[in-house]
């Protein structure tokens, strides 16, 4: 019997989205929690799993269905670090992808003790964004808490399945950020483990996005005020589900996600990815593809960092920009607030305003943040080996101002922007699932298109080549600020 009623859970930095959608791919009902991010230490950043389950079950109860769903499926942030005891309960808190505690002399000393062939083998270079580097350094800080430890998750979406269903389990996209799996067989590689001395009785069951994970329990069923034993399916990272979403599992349809954090992405065999490159390459959460992903650190959170500044909302201020697009303002702006992760791997730069005049009001640099984050798009798109006939727009910042306008004119390509861009990456865990259990998975029809203006062609091309100059600038000054 065909689902008539799918319920998505998007785990996601800043808040958890729940979806309820029909059998055809239309949105019932949407509902979000906030959840908060703390930083004990400086470049520390750590979200609590039981925030992320009681932001859960408000976002689902908040729904308010008239009818259990007939499948439940998740999606979240990836590249995290979540320690389990014995009996289920997290031991510490998640450590998140953007925690940047791990310096280059640490990768190296981990290295030292790893296959020659590590890169090659997890088809990516040794970031030290990944988990395993954040293990060690577990080991070394928090000894006790990694010898009470019974599993580790690498997903938030996964700690909340685990409450769900009691079972550990990993889509294969968010498996490839723990630097633990073979990239080519889609299994954790024994050498590493033995490498860096992790027994695989504490990792999860890497599982494609489609499996089922296991039945609702009765306890998590009344927290979320459902009813037990609906299938709770596996899901996927946000970074395979975005891909779905936005129907860029086609090979020249890359996608551009702009949340709290922002990347561009494109799905390929792995034989045209060739990795280890410069970008990221993960598993695709369901087939044989991967998806080659280019991260960078601040987005949304540079719109809301400089709305904060200027004292104003972001919706307002980033929709007054917009006036500036006739003539814009020369200031010239670089991203990067905490950092980077693509095109470059440097936690150390910082991020600046350049060309400023005393005559540019709040507005004007606002304006100049938004094209700041087309020039990150560009920039990260010249590192993917692909063409793109179009380029998707989603997430919470597709809609800010001129930005789906801007991307076009930097990049030369058309840019669509799906009608519901905040719910996208719950679009590609539904979409994932859908032909498992009976649903229709064609993509949602109904994207605005945005086409490159020739009139800003040259204008484009001359401050993305400033925007260039000015980061590599801003990194070799890094070290004397």
């Amino acid at each position: 019997m065909a689902a008539e009623r799918i319920l998505i859970i998007d785990v996601g930095t800043s808040s958890v989205k729940a979806v309820l959608f029909d059998g055809s791919g239309h949105v019932l009902a949407a509902a979000d929690s906030p959840v908060t991010t703390d930083a004990p230490q400086p470049g520390h950043a750590e979200q609590s799993a039981d925030d992320w389950w009681q932001a859960t079950t408000s976002a689902v109860r908040a729904l308010a269905v008239d009818r259990a769903p007939d499948a439940i499926t998740l999606t979240g942030s990836m590249q995290n670090v979540l320690l389990l005891g014995s009996d289920g309960a997290a031991l510490r808190p998640a450590i998140l992808y953007s925690d940047a505690r791990v310096d280059a002399a640490r990768v190296a000393t981990v290295g030292a003790d790893l296959p020659a062939d590590f890169e090659q083998r997890i088809g990516n270079a040794a970031d030290p964004a990944l988990c395993l580097y954040r293990l060690d350094w577990l080991h070394e800080h928090e000894p006790d808490v990694m010898a009470a430890t019974g599993r580790i998750l690498f997903g938030a979406k996964d700690a909340v399945i685990a409450r769900m269903t009691g079972r550990a389990v990993v889509d294969p996209a968010t498996a490839t950020t723990s630097g633990l799996m073979n990239l080519a067989a889609r299994s954790w590689d024994a050498a590493i483990l033995a490498a860096i001395g992790l027994g695989p009785h504490l990792l999860p069951d890497i599982l494609d996005a489609d499996a089922l994970a296991g039945p609702l329990l009765p306890e998590a069923a009344a927290a979320l005020g459902l009813a037990p034993g609906i299938p709770v399916h596996v899901g996927s990272g946000d970074g395979g589900a975005t891909s779905w979403g936005t129907a860029s599992e086609a090979h020249d349809r890359p996608h551009a996600y702009l949340g709290t954090t922002g990347w561009i992405a494109a799905a390929m065999p792995l034989e045209t990815a060739a990795p280890p490159r410069a970008s990221y390459t993960l598993a695709g959460a369901v087939g044989s593809d991967v998806v080659v992903i280019a991260p960078f650190l601040a987005a949304g959170l540079a719109l809301d960092w400089f709305a904060t500044i200027a004292g104003r909302g972001v919706a307002e201020l980033y929709a007054a920009a917009s006036t500036y697009d006739a003539e814009p303002p020369a200031a010239l702006f670089l991203p990067y607030l905490i950092g980077e992760r693509a095109p470059f791997v440097d936690r150390s730069v910082r991020g600046a305003f350049l060309g400023l005049d005393k005559a540019q009001p709040a507005e004007a640099l606002a304006y100049a943040v938004l094209e700041g984050l087309a020039f990150a798009i560009r920039d990260n798109l010249d590192a993917l080996p692909v063409r793109p006939r179009a380029i998707v727009l989603a997430g919470g910042v597709a809609g800010a101002g001129l930005m789906a306008q801007l991307i076009a004119d930097v990049t030369g390509a058309d840019v669509e922007v799906p009608p519901e861009s905040r719910l996208v990456t719950a679009y590609g865990a539904y979409r994932m699932l859908a032909p498992v259990v009976g649903a229709s998975s064609a993509p949602e029809a109904g994207s605005r298109v945005v086409k490159p203006r020739a009139e800003r062609t040259e204008r484009a091309a001359r401050r993305f080549a400033a925007y260039r100059k000015a980061g590599e600038a801003a990194r070799a000054l890094a070290a004397d600020l």
